[in-house]
């Protein structure tokens, strides 16, 4: 028995029984603590942290070699889609071992490759693709647990190797050597001082750790001598290596690099190397490069620990938009405050989702607004021609709800706080999509980013001795900056869009180090190009894991009546979709009463039947938070058998529902209103155009059809409520939103048409909406500081105060006092000479508004509970549950609400739904991103492939600077495209008059462009790089008289032409 103090480390679910029986059933997931004793920990009444706690160790000599894990599920009857029943084996003695070993390639690949902790940490890369060349692997349960206290995502990867078991892995050979508890790996031997053979060396924990691995290779050189595998035991730990040669033991201690080029040596096309991760110190202390510093080094673990617990440092999350901004959100008690990080200095190598520690700036160099507001602005005027955007962009209050600003007295004032990032707590380095950089010879009006692409890889690109080359990776995500990464196949990587690794990012380098992962496809192609923007935007796309699958019911399953639930299968209710919608979230029915009133019902599929509060399951749907939709495709927030079966509320069977019922009369009064879980029977699932067949149909024909008269009463009540909501203050805006027309085959674009809104539309929109607000007041009665509840805060002047004075130029004034005065004076605001400028009016209204967001209610006043769009008090998300979390929440708190459920323990605690909405939000955000990346892609290749387009445009801006150059930012509404076009006058012309308060230009005095004007524009592609297209608008009419330059830019839409039909197609 060995009596050692340790830190306590959680390992999972330990089953090893008292007595050490080896063949205990234990679930592969818990093999890492297979042969832990049970650990005791003392927690503290204060705080409740967990504490250092002397354990007893005990050894044992019937471990054997180790453990490997067999599928005992091939023979029993399982569904196809179970996770496969992997369990522990002991491996008793050499010839097991040998028995289980896999043959390598050749002779000199037949080895054994013991892992010690900074390989599971950086190089699982290496081990997972090596599978021909290093088939047999063993890890120490002291990797292991070092791995899981310090990458949980790292640990996840190597159990998953260890789960590798069955015909698909027959190859590979994962061994779980239980070194912390083996007798002959764990007990340690002192190193006496060579001056003092009294006095013993100091051993650190890392060096015990390290000691018991190499047991482990000297164990296993042992029994291995004399057969044709070799054991090496792999480590970056020069120090271990070094240990290891004056061990005279029959194993080899090599790094991941040595050991990666010796098997490239014996098999070229492997690349191994590639896939080796770079090191680098974050501080100047490890720099043995003798680089200087052009970042400030981190402070060490310890000191930030001392001085977060002291207040001088704040620990938070980095959240960045892009590399010029970000902000740290810090909490001091129950209150939270977003901290702004401005320089690419104060943020100190820090990545998005790091976990810093921050120091706040002194008040002077704290930010206002409105500071913030001209640098986004500055950054609005770029060329590139784009997806126009609905709403403004989301601030860090909107993301997270929390604000950014404090009050400071002395200036009576709001400041943004500032901080810089004084070190690393916890690194969120992940995988990035992108490519490397390509050198070409194209020459763009629009050069600025590529000649810094151009600059940066002149500075960071180099050649090796080797025979590799450090390349500069320009990731698609555009919150994370370029990575350098080394490579022997930069030519193969040309043109490609590939994955790469970061690794780390020294104190002496530009920019971060990572290393090549894997190549997704050719950039430019239509598929790549879509699995390239789900990564950006980190969209979850991968297949279900067998956890979450395992909580679904079985495919056969039956709709039952049961005493809970209130049978409505009687009411003649309907659903009312998009031609195709496969997962309906809704249903509708509408009776006449006896008494001459009606029974209106609104029922909303019961997803929270089938996922069970805490299951794998509801943790998956939480973090995907949405369901996303690309142009070709959908992305599901829940499995399909759910999506488009059981949950979907699908015509002529039997769904379960959760049902509001009111009494309404024929002049849409409410009377009173019913919650109830229920069974219904849907009639019919009917399209926009049917439903709006049956409203256009004469009173008289809707006698006789139960579906006919429903939807027309239904949308008798619906044309009612609205009108009320607009007395109210409702706004009316409008979208620029537009649907591609799909080719059968390819799925590429064959035409642009712009969204038909049908009365039907709005018939359900206003019973969700209905239905939504009547959800928010019942929940807030009972759980008033625990509600999932959606606001839209007003908007203040400044977001307004473009559009006010660009309408005032046209003779219109736009009062934003309220939404009741915003929403009269757009019904105003109507131009004879153009149709469409009052919807143009109402689409840059939106672009002034924040985003709407998920908030819990108490952490805001409830005059802060306002939905300004809607003129509700209060509105939350009840009716959408297939597709969105919020909605899945938002049913357990009303079904705990009319006492049906119980409310689940987490949805009590206000600090968790404060994360989970801030994660909502970001979610939400994430996928309207995606959404709108799909269409711009497919937007490219629908302009790529044809001629150049002409269309009418709209001027939504007039830069009328003094020494600005000339152009104006035009929209395009049939194709909802936006972007600034530059005038072919240079600033300094006699010619050009600049008039700011009529927002215009005029030139020799015959030529003029106000701000709302329609112009003709022509719409093309152009090559900017290597396999890179961008979207060009240019000014066609009206026409200035410049043409020699003219001239030229018909000779360059002539050349793009003639090398578009060469280039790569989408």
């Amino acid at each position: 028995m060995q009596e050692e103090d340790q830190e306590m480390m959680r390992m999972g679910d330990e089953d090893g029984d008292e007595n050490g029986d080896t063949t205990t059933t234990t679930s592969i997931l818990t093999a890492p603590s297979l042969y832990l004793r049970p650990t005791f920990f003392r927690q503290t009444r204060k705080k409740g942290k967990i504490i250092k706690s002397v354990t007893e160790r005990y050894l044992r000599d019937d471990l054997g070699l180790g453990c490997y894990y067999v599928d005992e599920g091939l023979m029993s009857n399982r569904r196809s889609d179970d996770a496969t029943v992997a369990k522990p084996r002991t491996i008793d003695d050499t010839k097991h071992l040998l028995s289980l070993l896999r043959p390598g390639k050749d002779n000199k690949t037949n080895a054994v490759v013991i892992c010690d902790t900074n390989v599971l940490l950086h190089n699982l890369d290496v081990l997972e693709q090596s599978q021909q060349v290093m088939p047999n692997l063993v890890f120490p349960q002291t990797s292991l647990v070092e791995c899981r206290s310090n990458r949980m995502v790292a640990y996840d990867r190597a159990v998953e190797l260890l789960r590798e078991v069955g015909e698909m892995h027959h190859n590979r050979s994962c061994i779980f050597f239980p070194d912390m508890h083996h007798s002959q790996t764990a007990h340690i031997e002192e190193d006496i001082d060579s001056n003092d053979s009294n006095e013993k060396k100091s051993t650190s924990i890392n060096d015990e750790n390290d000691a018991r691995i190499r047991n482990i290779a000297i164990l296993y050189g042992e029994h291995l001598r004399g057969t044709n595998f070799r054991v090496i035991l792999l480590t970056d730990d020069k120090a271990s290596r070094e240990i290891a040669k004056k061990d005279k033991h029959f194993y080899e201690a090599r790094s991941v690099r040595s050991w990666a080029k010796e098997l490239d040596s014996l098999h070229p096309d492997l690349s191994l190397a590639d896939l080796v991760a770079q090191y680098g110190s974050s501080d100047t202390k490890n720099n043995t490069n003798g680089n200087t510093d052009i970042f400030q080094p981190h402070v060490g673990q310890t000191d930030l620990s001392l001085g977060v617990k002291s207040g001088r440092y704040y620990r938070g999350v980095i959240r960045s938009r892009d590399l010029s901004s970000a902000f740290v959100t810090i909490r001091r008690g129950e209150e939270r405050l977003a901290i702004t990080i401005e320089e690419s200095d104060d943020r100190n190598r820090a990545i998005d989702g790091d976990t810093v520690a921050i120091e706040l700036n002194s008040l002077e160099k704290w930010i206002t607004s409105s500071d913030t507001k001209k640098k986004e602005e500055k950054d609005k005027k770029s060329s590139t021609v784009e997806i126009v955007n609905e709403t403004a962009e989301p601030t860090q209050n909107d993301l997270t709800n929390v604000p950014d600003t404090i009050t400071v007295d002395d200036a009576a004032k709001n400041l943004k706080p500032t901080g810089r990032v004084v070190g690393i707590l916890r690194r969120n380095f992940a995988n990035y999509s992108g490519s490397i950089y390509e050198k070409t010879s194209k020459s763009s009006s629009s050069s600025s980013e590529i000649s810094e692409r151009e600059k940066i890889a002149l500075e960071n690109e180099r050649e090796h001795p080797d025979g590799s080359s450090t390349c500069v990776f320009f990731p698609m995500d555009t919150k994370i900056p370029p990575i350098l990464i080394r490579t022997s196949q930069r030519d193969r990587f040309l043109g490609q869009r590939i994955v790469v690794a970061m690794d780390s990012w020294p104190s002496y380098s530009s920019y971060p180090l990572g290393h090549y992962v894997e190549t997704i496809g050719p950039a430019g192609s239509k598929d790549v190009e879509t699995e390239v923007l789900l990564q950006q935007f980190k969209i979850a796309h991968e297949p279900f894991p067998a956890a979450v699958l395992a909580c679904l019911p079985p495919n056969d399953y039956k709709i039952k009546m049961v005493p809970e639930r209130t049978d409505l299968r009687h009411l003649p209710v309907l659903s009312i979709d998009p031609p195709g919608c496969k997962d309906i979230d809704d249903a509708l029915h509408c009776i006449v009463l006896p008494n001459g009133n009606y029974q209106v019902g609104v029922s909303i599929a019961d997803v929270t039947h089938y996922v069970a509060a805490g299951s794998a399951m509801d943790l998956e749907a939480a973090n995907r938070s949405t369901s996303t939709y690309l142009v070709n495709k959908r992305l599901d927030m829940l499995p399909a058998l759910l999506t488009t079966d059981l949950c979907s509320l699908k015509a002529n069977v039997d769904r379960y529902a959760f049902s509001i019922i009111w009494e309404v009369t024929p002049e849409a009064e409410i009377l009173n209103v019913d919650f109830k879980k229920s069974v219904i029977h849907s009639i019919a699932a009917l399209t926009y155009q049917q439903a709006q067949s049956f409203i256009d149909q004469p009173d008289c024909q809707s006698d006789d059809d139960p579906q006919v008269g429903a939807v027309k009463r239904l949308a008798s009540l619906a044309r009612k409520f609205r009108k009320k909501r607009i007395e109210a203050g409702a706004l009316t805006l409008a979208s620029p939103e537009v649907k591609f027309v799909l080719d059968s085959e390819s799925l590429n674009p064959t035409d642009v048409q712009a969204y038909a809104l049908l009365e039907a539309n709005a018939l359900v929109e206003e019973f969700m909406l209905l239905a939504n607000i009547t959800v928010s007041k019942k929940i807030l009665r009972n759980y008033p500081t625990l509600s999932v509840l959606r606001r839209h805060p007003s908007p203040n002047r400044a977001m307004f105060e473009g559009l006010i004075s660009k309408a005032r130029c046209r003779g219109f004034e736009i009062d934003i006092e309220n939404s009741k005065r915003l929403a009269d004076s757009l019904d105003a605001a109507q131009s004879e000479d153009e149709p469409y400028f009052n919807k143009l009016l109402r689409i840059l209204s939106t672009r002034c508004m924040s985003p709407a967001q998920y908030f819990c209610s108490g952490e805001y006043r409830p005059m802060e509970w306002h939905h300004y769009g809607l003129a509700a008090p209060v509105y939350t998300h009840f009716t959408s549950p297939i597709r969105r979390y919020a909605d899945v929440c938002v049913h357990r708190l009303l079904a705990a609400a009319i006492n049906v459920a119980p409310l689940p323990p987490h949805l009590s605690s206000k600090s968790y739904l404060h994360d989970l909405c801030a994660n909502m939000n970001r979610r939400h955000r994430a996928a309207q991103l995606a959404g709108r990346a799909s269409v711009q892609l497919h937007t490219l290749i629908f302009f790529g492939s044809g001629p150049p387009k002409e269309e009418d445009a709209y001027v939504l801006d007039v830069d009328t600077a003094e020494k600005a150059d000339p152009s104006i930012r035009l929209m395009v509404p049939k194709y909802g495209i936006e972007g600034q076009v530059k005038l072919p006058v240079s600033c300094d012309d006699p010619k050009l008059i600049r008039l700011p308060t009529e927002n215009k230009i005029v030139y020799d005095k015959n030529i003029s462009i106000q701000v709302f004007d329609k112009v003709r524009v022509k719409i093309w592609v152009r090559e900017i790089e290597a396999y890179q297209r961008e979207l060009v608008m240019e000014l066609i009419s009206p026409s200035f008289d410049l043409s020699e330059k003219s001239n030229k830019r018909k000779v360059e839409i002539k050349s793009s032409e003639k090398k578009g039909k060469k280039s790569r197609s989408f």
